[in-house]
């Protein structure tokens, strides 16, 4: 927020860092004018520039304004504003100097959006046996001269991963990834590691019958979860991404043979026979 008085311009900010994080900041950069920390989101909230695109449940980063800035003169008069709903993007110190002190500022068209990621989320195959695996595939576009955060990643950081909801009978293995690369951030200097390219993700998922569903189509078990991303370029990093999937499959049974009553067993493959001859050659 910047206003002017008769001494001249001054220039406010307005972050929902905490004061130490503030403190450390005007140091490092040598700032000199006054940065206002509001960590609760009070003031935020009541200009009505909450960002809105930051999930609640949780995230560290939900409470953060929309990035912006307002020109106000010396009766309090709005002289002009501009906000942004792009994270990575900021109006010039010569716009807002211009707007503060009463002149023609042009801020010209909306920037472009960043080129966003997108993913698709699928599961290989139609069937789900009992105790069979299959794998949940997430497939990540990657714009040009972008990439994924993968693990480790620092706290506050988001590497791309594939979460399954916490549903009774269904299990999930190690993840499958590609491998990662480390890029240094040219604008913090901070080493992360990140996948090159569009990314593909997979993670091996079961269930053991204890969650199906009988219609009389047959059995069925539904696979839900949500899949979370950050992307970043070669200067900064981007807000957190997330996608919810969910997908109702066949609970097929695997092939079972005569060992006994129950759905899916096979007669004719004289199950109980095989297993007596088996016993009788360890003994």
């Amino acid at each position: 927020m910047a206003a002017y008085d008769e001494a001249g311009v001054k220039l406010y900010a307005l972050s929902y860092d905490e004061q130490d994080a503030l403190a450390d900041y005007a140091e490092a950069g040598g700032v000199s004018y006054t940065m206002l920390s509001d960590p609760d989101s009070e003031i935020i909230n009541r200009f009505g520039i909450l960002n809105t695109t930051i999930p609640e449940d949780d995230h560290p980063w939900y409470g953060i304004p929309f990035p912006g800035a307002y020109a106000i003169g010396a009766d309090g008069t709005i002289l002009a504003k501009v906000f942004e709903h792009n994270f990575a993007v900021r109006p010039g110190p010569e716009q807002l100097l211009a707007a503060a002190l009463g002149n023609e500022a042009d801020f010209g068209q909306e920037a472009q959006a960043v080129d966003e990621v997108s993913v698709e989320v699928s599961l290989d195959g139609d069937r789900l046996p009992s105790g069979v695996t299959r794998e949940l595939v997430a497939t990540f576009r990657v714009p040009d001269g972008q990439h994924l955060y993968g693990e480790p990643v620092p706290e506050g950081l988001v590497a791309a991963t594939i979460e399954l909801d916490d549903t009774p009978g269904i299990l999930s293995y190690t993840p499958i990834a590609p491998p990662t690369s480390p890029l240094t951030l040219s604008g913090s200097g901070e080493t992360l590691e990140v996948y090159d390219g569009d990314v593909v993700l997979r993670l091996p998922v079961t269930q053991n019958s204890r969650n199906t569903t009988k219609t009389d189509e047959g059995r069925f078990v539904t696979v839900s979860g949500t899949v979370r991303w950050q992307a970043c370029n070669d200067v900064e990093c981007f807000l957190p991404q997330s996608k919810e999937f969910s997908f109702t499959v066949e609970a097929a049974f695997p092939v079972l043979a005569d060992m006994g009553p129950g759905e899916g067993r096979v007669p004719a493959m004289n199950g109980a026979q095989h297993f007596q001859k088996m016993i009788d050659r360890r003994t």
